[in-house]
């Protein structure tokens, strides 16, 4: 631009406009001769500041941008401005100050709430961020600026159903705007509403086919449903429109594993996480596909990833993370996570903790909580007292003695990492629960005086069988070949709700056949649920938390799975649990693939008990 300003005035009118429209250079030129004419003009350092900004010149646009407060300090638009840049140029506790200083002026301005708020959320500080955006929302109810980190800040908290409020808003204030029905989407996907969510995500993706993230997104909705081939050619389809994003990688890897392809897998895990090396969902099932291959050091090492997902435990007041260093005359917590079956496997190596330090103090489920006691007399056992949400679950150890304090506390689901780091910590494993004594009594004398034969436990699926979930779990009807089995009495195992409707929809030839204890809770009993486990000949079931009650127990469990399963580590058996065997298949594949041969099993098992028993 060739044309100097000959009024200050117009001059700046001029320089706003060059701004706006991308005209950086032209703005910086009409700047300068402002400040020839008076040196002194704070609009004319702001917005050659702002100009060279845009042009990626951070520390000179901080020059600037102090130099215009310097002629003008109480302008809160030239404070947001130099927080936003300082932010930008990491230096985020000096643009907190930034952002404070323009709310001291006037502390209703919006701007400075929402980039103060998010700033905070980004630190960690979500009560003092959602706070500030939630004053910015107030005063201007559609913001969506306000909107958006809002909603993510509350899905972090835990808060899933306000989220979807405020997301549902913005869909109706910006209905145009990707982000928003992507947003949504993904809060659909927690809620398992996986309908919705592949509808909005399709919404996203016709307001923005030029980027990455709907792609991948419908992927995972398609992977959800089974759809593998759908599922691959979304990922493969966002990697073509940008490639230096993770999400589609970590969905390939994720197809590859669910495929059995572990060498594919961690090919595409690791190009994920050089993408994005902080992204702990990543890292998280990278793990899994480590320790499937059996890589028992990097697998375990890894799995730590999983305490720093958003919706982790929050344990409130628990001693110090134990690091692996020697526990002699220390006094150890280990704290309960993850679900009811999880703790069961974790368990196993809760003696080695015991036989380690001076005392052991271990947190269970409270269905747990005698179960434990007896199985773990040296230790003293607590029963978790959880609240919050499943979302944002907190854990408080109100139960634990304060003096003296306890030294150390180690998540159950990090003991293998310490006491079964190689192999060798394998070896020589023995049964690690102790039922109920006078209930086994009970239970024995029940099934002797009324079912003949090979006494067999039995269940068919996981208390939650929705979703992805059902690809591990054959219908109740696919279990024909087993349940007609001779010289077998079949026991029911199966917790959950509903499953007493699945048997008597059977035909009369089968369901006939499955003895249901009346009046036993085996979901919530687990008194009774391991005393009746225990006075078995055999369980057959999928990997759920009965697999880990039998092999916990030592009786003899075989186990109906896909391939692969990460608790195998590599093995064709379950390290630690040699009562377990392993029935796996394919996950496209029938599940006669698993049956045939344990029909086969069983009738020669039957025969053995038998002859026996004579």
């Amino acid at each position: 631009m060739s044309r100097k300003p000959t009024d200050v005035e117009q001059g700046l009118k001029l320089a706003e406009k060059c701004l706006h429209e991308g005209y950086f250079d032209d703005t910086i030129q009409l700047c300068s001769e402002i400040i020839k004419i008076k040196a002194s003009n704070a609009d004319a350092y702001y917005y050659m500041g702002l100009a060279i900004y845009r042009l990626g010149q951070l520390p000179l646009a901080i020059a600037h941008l102090e130099t215009a407060i310097e002629f003008d300090s109480t302008r809160t638009d030239f404070l947001c401005a130099l927080g936003e840049i300082l932010e930008n140029s990491g230096l985020t506790k000096e643009a907190e100050s930034q952002y404070r200083k323009a709310l001291i002026i006037d502390r209703n301005i919006t701007k400075a709430l929402i980039k103060l708020g998010t700033l905070l959320l980004n630190r960690g500080q979500y009560k003092l961020g959602t706070n500030a955006l939630e004053k910015a929302l107030n005063l201007e109810p559609k913001n969506i600026d306000a909107i958006i980190p809002l909603i993510d800040a509350k899905n972090k908290m835990g808060q899933i159903i306000d989220a979807l409020n405020l997301n549902l808003l913005a869909t109706s204030i910006a209905p145009l705007q990707e982000r928003v029905w992507n947003s949504l989407a993904n809060i659909h996907m927690e809620l398992e509403d996986w309908k919705n969510a592949g509808t909005e995500f399709k919404k996203a993706l016709v307001l923005a086919p030029h980027h990455s993230g709907p792609w991948s997104n419908i992927g995972f909705v398609y992977m959800n449903y089974g759809n593998f081939v759908s599922a691959r050619r979304c990922f493969n389809l966002s990697i073509r429109v940008r490639s230096d994003v993770g999400n589609a990688y970590c969905g390939l890897a994720e197809l590859s594993y669910h495929e059995n392809k572990l060498a594919e897998s961690l090919k595409n895990s690791e190009i994920a996480i050089k993408i994005d090396p902080m992204d702990y969902h990543y890292q998280s099932r990278r793990a899994l596909q480590l320790l499937a291959t059996g890589n028992l050091t990097d697998g375990w090492n890894l799995r730590d990833a999983r305490l720093m997902l958003d919706h982790r435990i929050e344990h409130r007041q628990r001693p110090p993370r134990w690091d692996g260093s020697p526990l002699k005359e220390k006094t150890l917590l280990i704290t309960a996570e993850e679900g009811i079956g999880d703790e069961l496997f974790f368990a196993s190596c809760i003696n080695d903790a015991i036989s380690e330090c001076k005392q052991c103090f271990i947190e269970c489920d409270p269905r747990l909580l005698e179960l434990y006691k007896r199985s773990f007399p040296a230790a003293i056992v607590g029963a978790t007292e959880r609240t919050g949400s499943r979302f944002k679950p907190v854990q408080s150890y109100d139960w634990l003695p304060k003096t003296p304090p306890i030294d150390f506390s180690i998540e159950s689901g990090s003991l293998f990492k310490f006491f079964r780091p190689n192999w060798k910590h394998f070896g020589n494993r023995q049964p690690y629960l102790k039922p109920n004594t006078n209930l086994q009594i009970f239970w024995r004398e029940f099934f002797a005086k009324t079912l003949p034969g090979l006494k067999v436990g039995f269940c068919w699926r996981s208390k939650y069988h929705d979703g992805f979930r059902k690809y591990h779990y054959a219908n109740l009807l696919d279990w024909a070949p087993v349940l007609n089995a001779p010289s077998c009495s079949f026991i029911s195992l199966q917790y959950g709700e509903e499953w007493e409707e699945e048997i008597h929809k059977l035909p009369s030839a089968l369901n006939s056949k499955i003895t249901i204890l009346e009046n036993a809770d085996l979901s919530n009993d687990f008194e009774t649920i391991c005393a009746v486990a225990s006075c078995l000949d055999l369980i057959i079931c999928p990997s759920s938390t009965v697999s880990w009650i039998g092999g916990a127990l030592g009786v003899p469990t075989w186990v109906t799975h896909l391939q692969p399963n990460w608790t195998k580590l590599g093995t064709n058996s379950f390290p630690g649990f040699p009562s377990m065997e392993s029935f796996p298949k394919e996950i496209f594949d029938p599940w006669v693939t698993c049956f045939d041969p344990i029909r086969t099993r069983l009738d020669n098992y039957a025969k053995y008990f038998l002859h026996q028993d004579r």
